[in-house]
């Protein structure tokens, strides 16, 4: 075997961590090999995390290097090694196959291997809750609201998944571990990927920007569930079930299911489009996650949870894709049902644009030069000019929201909790505690297209009580909200 050293810059290294040439050549060949062995060279502590649920994937031998393996190659194939001293023990090992031209990088704490994630988070703050172990980058970015929406999410999909007893306990007892990065730059350090979100099959970790990244979360209930499992499933049904229960980053699952029904019932998609991993994988994620989320949906509704996992894992693969490559339309349900599903869901929009409104039936609830809110049996009826903060008695010290950075940029942050932004084509809805879109209307998304109203410079439209947490009511007696003219 032809081995090439950066001798330099490894006998630097060695001047600051504890790790033989033998060691580190071991290392390097049974990473090289994909072989078992390799287990006895990861750090125990972050080794036992890994492997806590018990979760494993057919046909492959390191389940700690998912996503960052090399491909099955000739036993006499040269390599490059290059180790960097990163100080505190730690050090960066990259190795190279020229004839592939792939290199693949590892961190190394002590002589031992440790991920990515374990070396990035090696300072930041830890908190837990009941069913999870969160390391936060910046504790300014986060907050307690957000740790029980989580919480109030898996005991959801404990019911929606039909978990056992036992599972809970032991999701309880491991606890499920949530990164939270501060923004996308660092996220890719993390990860290595350029993203926003991601569920870490290697470790069973959620690596995240997002407050609440309920949609990774299913990734990994899914996989706990089922234990042993091969490494791949059709999209169509692995996202479409994320997005089905967990929406997708930032946006609350409700908002996309209504952008889907506005896509098949303007026929401008469809999910038979979709039933072919190509053809998924080159469809925008707008359309294809919008429309698998749904569709999946209907399917679970169709036959019971416990049958679409079978579904789920009858098109899921190993090593041959092409078994998995269509959906085969006579496993679906009946068309008409779908198309009876979708227009079922039809007006399900908490946010509706009403023309006139008997005010005499409303309490209000505040008026004033910059806008109106009235309250209603089931809903509250909003006169504004383009912007709404509303802020509740809960608030919470030392957090600075992204989204109100992101959408108000001049304006100091005082810990309001929603913010509306409305204009003629749009009304938006968002949690700036958990940080996502809890509602959307779109006139272009609307059959037919309906224009918010606009009267003497406001917009009116209703929206549902229980889009929010809270009754506006009390709060607003409190002058705890705010409405803000454009412009300020």
């Amino acid at each position: 075997m032809k081995i090439t050293l950066l001798f330099i810059l490894f006998s630097i290294t060695l001047s600051a961590q504890s790790i033989s040439n033998t060691r580190l050549d071991t290392i390097v060949k049974l990473i090289i090999s994909d072989s078992p062995e390799i287990s006895n060279y990861i750090l125990p502590e972050e080794f036992e995390n890994a492997e806590r649920f018990g979760i494993s994937y057919q046909d492959v031998a390191n389940k700690f290097f998912i996503a960052n393996e090399f491909p099955k190659v000739d036993k006499n194939i040269q390599y490059d090694i290059k180790i960097t001293d990163l100080k505190n023990n730690f050090s960066l090992l990259s190795i190279t196959l020229p004839s592939l031209q792939l290199t693949r990088d590892y961190y190394i704490k002590d002589s031992f291997i440790v991920s990515k994630p374990f070396y990035y988070s090696r300072n930041w703050k830890t908190k837990e809750s009941e069913h999870f172990k969160f390391f936060i980058s910046d504790e300014t970015l986060f907050n307690d609201y957000s740790i029980d929406q989580l919480e109030m999410f898996i005991e959801k999909m404990f019911k929606e998944l039909n978990f056992s007893e036992a599972q809970k306990n032991e999701i309880k007892q491991k606890k499920i571990y949530y990164f939270l990065c501060k923004d996308e730059s660092e996220i890719q350090k993390v990860t290595g990927f350029a993203t926003r979100g991601m569920y870490i099959l290697a470790q069973d970790y959620v690596v995240t920007t997002y407050n609440t990244h309920y949609h990774e979360l299913v990734h990994f209930l899914i996989n706990f569930k089922l234990k042993d499992l091969p490494l791949y499933t059709h999209p169509f049904l692995q996202e479409g079930l994320a997005v089905a229960f967990g929406g997708r980053g930032g946006l609350q699952a409700h908002t996309i299911i209504e952008t889907a029904v506005f896509l098949v019932r303007s026929s401008f998609a469809n999910y038979s489009e979709l039933l072919t991993r190509k053809d998924f994988m080159n469809t925008d994620a707008t359309i294809s996650y919008p429309i698998s989320g749904l569709y999946v949906d209907f399917i679970i509704k169709q036959i019971g949870i416990e049958k679409f996992i079978e579904f789920f894992k009858k098109y899921s693969a190993s090593k041959d894709l092409n078994i998995i490559e269509n959906i085969d339309k006579t496993d679906l349900p009946a068309e008409e049902n779908w198309k009876l599903f979708v227009d079922s869901l039809v007006d399900k929009n908490p946010i509706k644009i009403v023309d006139k409104v008997d005010l005499k039936n409303l309490t209000l609830i505040t008026k004033n030069e910059s806008g109106e809110i009235y309250k209603g049996n089931n809903e509250y009826f909003f006169r504004v000019k383009d912007t709404l903060l509303m802020s509740t008695s809960d608030k919470i010290p030392n957090y600075q929201s992204k989204l109100f950075a992101e959408h108000l940029p001049q304006r100091k942050y005082n810990s309001e909790k929603y913010l509306i932004i409305a204009n003629r084509n749009e009304i938006s809805v968002y949690n700036l505690y958990s940080n996502n879109l809890i509602g959307k209307y779109v006139a272009s998304f609307s059959i037919p297209p309906k224009a918010i109203n606009g009267t003497d410079g406001f917009y009116q439209f209703v929206i549902k009580k229980d889009l929010f947490d809270e009754d506006f009511l009390a709060f607003f007696y409190q002058r705890r909200i705010l409405i803000y003219p454009p412009g300020e």
